[in-house]
């Protein structure tokens, strides 16, 4: 980095590597090696230069600029948590300026920037909650970018100080404490704990057999699942406030509470499509009215809960097969169905299969798309329904 004020120069010691994965959206970007750098934050005035970085107080979190022109934060396993989308500008720097604001250039041209400017900056940084953050001469916020990160896969561990969230909200967060106690707050709220302060410096590990254990700095465990043999899946903090965590055949084997309400109608994880994305010029309609399930033809598709079927469809032009369920106000739609296995008005259950996924209608590939309605408004599926 270089500080315009001292007029030096240092490079931080953060590498690239050429690993390529792909982020949600579909954009793939450059992942980097383990961080060797420990800054946190860059003073007003510096220019972070190709390869430079900036990390987390927890090590969890860095913000890379990369050869590609784009700015790229990497949560914890190098999932990508935000960029700049300034790819394709090659040898772009970014400037934390005197007045408060974040840019990216080339060759002295401004690509994109954050901040409004006309104030004194401070320093911009990374947070232990991945958050990016610009502060001014008085350490007090000028702004922030609310990034997040909602899921930890197997074979990586949540050091002390990290906090996880569901959204951009603070409203459900996972976070190791410093004192050696995970805890789940909801609405600034503990609803769980692993009950094991008193021991600071732990940190949980997400690992490879399934479990999820919290150690003490003696690498003790001091704190488990107790699931084993689940295989290797993932944490995931949840919208409907609960902290999940799934096996290698994307089935639930742990939660922080019991699974109440309308579940989800697959037994994965796997999302290949979200409600409101933009399907671009030509869809009818062009923003997505649901969620797509990520699932293979013939995977069973059950009931949310206790209902009645309402509508069961065959060949529909745009959905296919599909079915409809009523639960009290609340009306779940699934399509592209391979099979269908309810008669309209039929009773069903949670653990009732309703159909088969499939392939049907305007369908580009397996899947089963899922659209929610509460009194008849289209709502968004995953702000209503719990992953079994």
């Amino acid at each position: 980095m270089r500080s315009s004020t001292t007029r030096t120069r240092t490079r931080l010691a953060a590498v690239i590597t050429a690993v390529a994965i792909t982020v949600a959206g579909s954009i793939a970007l450059a992942a980097p090696a383990s961080a060797t750098t420990t800054n946190t934050a860059a003073p007003a005035g510096t220019t972070m230069q190709v390869n430079d970085a900036l990390t987390s107080a927890n090590g969890q979190f860095r913000l890379v600029m990369q050869g590609d022109g784009n700015l790229v934060e990497y949560g914890i396993g190098n999932v990508v948590l935000w960029a700049s989308n300034t790819a394709g500008n090659s040898g772009a720097v970014a400037v934390v300026g005197t007045d408060g604001v974040l840019s990216v250039q080339r060759a002295g041209k401004v690509v994109a920037r954050w901040g409004a400017g006309g104030k004194v900056g401070r320093d911009f940084g990374v947070l232990p909650d991945g958050s990016l953050r610009m502060r001014d001469s008085a350490k007090r916020t000028l702004w922030q970018v609310q990034t997040f990160q909602d899921r930890v896969s197997a074979g990586n561990v949540i050091q002390p100080g990290t906090v996880l969230r569901s959204d951009a909200s603070a409203n459900r967060r996972f976070t190791m404490q410093a004192d050696g106690n995970l805890v789940q707050y909801v609405n600034g709220a503990a609803t769980w704990a692993t009950n094991t302060s008193g021991h600071p410096g732990s940190w949980a590990a997400v690992q490879a057999d399934g479990n999820l254990v919290v150690y003490g700095p003696d690498k003790r465990a001091l704190w488990s699942s107790r699931t084993s043999k689940a295989g290797a899946g993932q944490l995931l903090v949840q919208l409907d406030s609960n902290v999940v965590l799934y096996g290698s055949q994307s089935t639930r084997v742990w939660s922080s509470r019991p699974v109440t309400g309308l579940l989800w109608p697959v037994s994965s994880i796997k999302i290949s499509g979200r409600y409101g994305d933009d399907r671009g010029a030509g869809h009818t309609p062009r923003y997505h009215q649901g969620t797509d399930a990520a699932v293979g033809t013939g995977t069973p598709v059950y009931a949310s809960g206790s209902g009645t079927v309402t509508e069961t469809v065959a060949n529909n032009a745009s959905y296919g097969n599909y079915v409809v369920v009523k639960y009290g106000l609340t009306t779940v739609l699934t399509a592209h169905l391979s099979v269908i296995e309810v008669k309209k008005g039929q009773n069903v259950s949670k653990s009732t299969e309703i159909a088969k996924s499939g392939n049907t209608g305007q369908s580009t590939g397996p899947h089963v798309h899922v659209e929610t309605r509460v009194n008849g408004t289209l709502k968004d599926p995953m702000t209503l329904l719990h992953f079994r």
